[in-house]
């Protein structure tokens, strides 16, 4: 059994964070669970360019609001308490953070992160 406090992770090699956003990797590559999970907060007003090359990822919202804009189509979705997105086609996309209230999601990602990833310049993270 893995049992993770999130506490235990602040200021580890799994507290990950950039600008406008941290993410505590609460399961990792080594836990060999086969997919990470992670607690991401994005701080109000973020907006983050990404693909996810390498990974599919779902997020779920507990709290906060924004909107996630596809950019192959221009499609938005308003995302907020109770909403999950998952990207299963690794769409270039931009996540935006409404004011208010920062936005915390969980987040999974498959294959699994090694835990102290940082998104590249073109918004992934290395294979």
């Amino acid at each position: 059994m893995i049992v993770v406090n999130s506490s235990d992770l602040q200021a580890s090699e799994r507290d990950a964070s950039g600008p406008g956003w941290s993410s505590l990797r609460m399961l990792v590559k080594s836990d060999k669970m086969g997919f990470s999970m992670n607690k991401t907060i994005l701080k109000v007003g973020a907006s983050l360019t990404l693909q996810y090359k390498n990974h599919l990822e779902g997020c779920y919202c507990v709290s906060g609001s924004g909107r996630v804009t596809d950019h192959a189509t221009g499609e938005e979705h308003e995302i907020k308490q109770g909403v999950l997105y998952a990207l299963d086609q690794h769409y270039h996309h931009t996540l935006m953070v409404n004011e208010g209230q920062d936005m915390f999601l969980i987040s999974v990602f498959n294959p699994a992160l090694q835990g102290d990833e940082v998104h590249g310049e073109d918004g992934s993270y290395s294979a």
